[in-house]
């Protein structure tokens, strides 16, 4: 198929996976709902910055806005969920009503956004306007298959490179965000293209997403660490939250350096992402043996 009927097959797709999220955020708002509502944002974002050139860039600008809002409300409400569950054992009757009652007035303005976003009849312009555009000039005939192999690469690099510093032991805390963003770009895209890289881009996601797992236990802690100061402080939690945070900071910098700190570990993954292997390859009995046949040219 060619870059542009693909990027609008696969926009559509992700938008009403969007639309079906935010329908069962509206109707239950807990804490399953509003993660899934945020990874479907995440998702479909992706795919308008992978390939953008495919969108009306006017178009794209008005959905990012909204999004970026929905997405800021749903974080309100997500962070005062992780809270509840981190404190959960610390018997602190009063802090855990603070959270439900600021978790009440996070998800009222979220649900306002979102039936705003549904009464505008959101799903079907948004749709319209994906449909809408010109296939650009610079995509030409060009097949998704080898936009792929340019475009993951690129930011198998920045994965790289990011992940780096992050697994850094004197990182910084803005070092690590940034990783997160590269990380959960490239994992999102490499969802996308997942069809071009059959049967090896399961295990490369599997690996990706254990690293986000880990610096999202590092953010939240981070984020409920801040929280609960604002809320007026629990020198117990807070310990317990920063001692919980800096397990978590080992672990990561552990799985990194298994997963991803070979010397030639990028030049590996960003071969097999721009030529990957035509044939399925048998299945090792060992972990490091599975490793080595996923990256392999």
């Amino acid at each position: 198929m060619e870059t542009y009927p693909f990027a609008v097959a696969q926009a559509t797709r992700l938008l009403e996976r969007l639309a079906f999220q935010i329908n069962g955020a509206v109707h239950s708002p807990h804490a399953g709902a509003i993660h899934d509502l945020r990874v479907a944002i995440r998702r479909f974002s992706q795919v308008l910055s992978a390939c953008k050139a495919c969108f009306p860039p006017r178009s794209v600008r008005k959905m990012r806005r909204r999004l970026k809002l929905i997405m800021r409300l749903a974080g309100e409400v997500r962070d005062t969920d992780v809270a509840l569950q981190l404190t959960a054992a610390s018997g602190a009757s009063s802090l855990e009503a603070k959270l439900r009652a600021r978790r009440k007035t996070a998800a009222k303005s979220l649900l306002a956004s979102l039936k705003h976003w549904t009464a505008r009849k959101s799903v079907s312009k948004w749709r319209s306007a994906l449909e809408s555009g010109i296939p650009p000039r610079e995509l030409g005939q060009s097949k998704a298959e080898a936009f792929a192999h340019r475009e993951l690469p690129r930011l198998a690099a920045r994965f790289f490179r990011e992940g780096a510093r992050a697994a850094d032991p004197q990182a910084s805390a803005g070092e690590r965000h940034r990783f997160r963003l590269a990380a959960k770009k490239f994992r999102y895209t490499l969802e996308l293209f997942a069809e071009f890289y059959s049967p090896a881009a399961a295990h490369w996601t599997a690996q990706v997403k254990e690293l986000q797992a880990l610096l999202g236990a590092i953010n939240d802690c981070r984020s409920v660490r801040a929280l609960v100061e604002a809320l007026g402080g629990d020198p117990k939690i807070e310990a317990s939250l920063k001692k919980r945070q800096h397990r978590k900071s080992l672990e990561f910098r552990r799985a990194w350096t298994a997963r991803f700190g070979a010397a030639d570990a990028a030049k590996q993954w960003m071969q097999s992402l721009s030529h990957p292997p035509r044939k399925p390859v048998a299945r090792s009995s060992t972990s490091q043996a599975r490793r080595d046949v996923a990256l392999q040219a």
